[in-house]
């Protein structure tokens, strides 16, 4: 009986190897598809394509997100911003705890 408790056995190990994958083969033909598309341009029959710059990050974002957009639009007519809400909600709160606390404390 006491064989079992001194019986630690390490755990067998995870060797995974991948059987259909093989890492060099697809390197070579990524070189050679690259390679060929190459020599196709320079043989004229793939025109070059043109280089496109990249769109500005933030705007790209903020008209892609609706609710950063409709904030925006908000801004830009001359509304009330999202920060001057907040700053009245905080001030009404202070005011209720000054009331509170000097009307139920003393």
């Amino acid at each position: 009986m006491a064989f079992f408790f001194y019986n630690n056995r390490k755990p067998r190990k995870f060797g995974y190897t991948p059987i259909l994958y093989n890492e060099e083969e697809e390197a070579r033909k990524k070189k050679l598809e690259k390679r060929v598309l190459e020599i196709k341009k320079e043989m004229g029959v793939i025109p070059d394509e043109p280089k496109q710059e990249p769109k500005a990050f933030k705007s790209e974002f903020v008209s892609q997100t609706r609710h950063i957009r409709k904030r925006k639009e908000k801004e830009s007519a001359g509304k009330a911003s999202f920060l001057s809400n907040n700053l009245v909600l905080i001030l009404i709160v202070a005011l209720l705890f000054a009331i509170f606390y000097f009307w139920i404390m003393r």
